[in-house]
């Protein structure tokens, strides 16, 4: 997995993207006071918040890096499907830029990690 944790770093910066454009959109509209809407937002906001806490430890070890990956994954998927919801519109994803494991692939191996001890770094290609 990349040291610069480019590709959460990236989905970090999307959902951050996409709720800027879901608030712009939204103040505007009467649904803003609706509990819906105003639950949303606030699943979403806590959504980049936790992905954002965990880039701060991202660098501290492989299952780290990984929890953040997933988090940041997370955040830009429920931005999308969100601003898709209240917007009826929705903005494109960049496409990661390098390799790496799959989510599900990330998220198994972190859960093999917790649950059974197993080491990450052999299937991720040798990197700690």
């Amino acid at each position: 997995m990349s040291i610069t944790h480019s590709q959460g770093r990236g989905d970090l910066a999307h959902a951050r993207h996409v709720e800027v454009s879901l608030l712009d959109y939204l103040r505007g509209q009467s649904a803003r006071h609706e509990a819906l809407v105003i639950a949303a937002v606030g699943e979403l906001r806590i959504r980049i918040d936790a992905a954002d806490a965990l880039l701060g430890h991202a660098g501290t070890s492989q299952s780290a890096a990984i929890a953040f990956r997933l988090a940041a994954a997370e955040a830009a998927r429920l931005a999308t499907q969100t601003h898709f919801e209240l917007a009826g519109s929705s903005l494109s994803r960049p496409q990661p830029d390098s390799a790496e494991p799959a989510l599900p692939t990330q998220r198994r191996l972190l859960g093999d990690h917790y649950l059974n001890g197993a080491a990450l770094a052999d299937e991720l290609g040798g990197q700690a």
